[in-house]
């Protein structure tokens, strides 16, 4: 099996600023419409399936010359999401408790969390073994900035999960959860086939359970969302949410898919 790099654009990536001051933006639209919440949680989720914002669009163009430069993609990627991601799982867990009264349930915030979150939760560590596993960064030229700008990223999307405003620590939960989904089972498929390169296999437990299933959010969500919904208010904080990280998230893997043209061009 071949690897490497067709094309490290990132196409049909929306661009929700432009969207947003064209009175365009899907998710807006969204919230203008009269719909009952069990069918406003279908298709907000069923939206989201298609939302290229949500995962590096680039990670998928692996496909070309080498193992190594799918190595030192990989390498780039996973120090600078372990960043950018540090410490979900306990802000999730954050936006379940406050979330327990709203939705009626006995449910511990850890396994509310879970119950909104799914494998964003079950699986954080995966991605820290990933950043073991293939090393350290092999590009060190922009490595701070980089780092910083992760940082950043972070920083504006734990605002996010910590406003007041109804629903939208919710929704920004819910564009990391549909991301984390993707990523896995982008990167499970990408490290089952090293063996096929003659290079060692790169054996992480979270990733290798994945890598032969249909990846999807959990099945409780889409109940949570249909009560959260009932509330005109809540509907707006959700799309609010969402359509600040998806625009944070677009952003992120902009600067990570520089990074990778950048990567490719030492490496030819």
């Amino acid at each position: 099996m071949a690897y490497g790099l067709k094309d490290l654009r990132m196409p049909g990536v929306m661009n929700h600023d432009a969207l947003r001051r064209q009175g365009a933006s899907p998710w807006n639209n969204m919230a203008h419409q009269q719909a009952s919440g069990q069918d406003f949680a279908y298709h907000l989720l069923d939206g989201l399936k298609s939302e290229p914002a949500l995962f590096p669009g680039y990670l998928t163009e692996l496909s070309g010359p080498s193992w190594e430069l799918t190595a030192s993609l990989l390498a780039d990627f996973a120090h600078l999401f372990a960043i950018a991601s540090h410490g979900w799982p306990a802000m999730a867990t954050k936006v379940a408790a406050s979330l327990k009264d709203q939705l009626e349930t006995d449910l511990s915030a850890s396994d509310l969390a879970v119950s909104l979150f799914g494998d964003s939760i079950l699986h954080a560590d995966s991605f820290r073994q990933l950043a073991v596993a293939v090393g350290p960064t092999r590009l060190r030229a922009g490595l701070t900035t980089a780092e910083a700008n992760a940082l950043s990223h972070r920083r504006r999307i734990e605002i996010l999960l910590e406003s007041e405003r109804t629903g939208c620590a919710l929704g920004t939960g819910v564009a990391i959860t549909l991301s984390w989904v993707r990523l896995t089972s982008q990167i499970s498929q990408l490290l089952q086939a090293a063996p096929s390169s003659g290079q060692p296999a790169i054996n992480i437990p979270g990733f290798e359970a994945q890598s032969d299933q249909t990846l999807l959010p959990p099945s409780t969500l889409n109940g949570h969302l249909n009560v959260i919904a009932q509330s005109q208010a809540a509907r707006r904080g959700l799309l609010f949410g969402i359509g600040q990280a998806l625009a944070l998230q677009a952003t992120f893997w902009s600067m990570l898919a520089d990074r990778a043209r950048t990567l490719a061009k030492r490496t030819n």
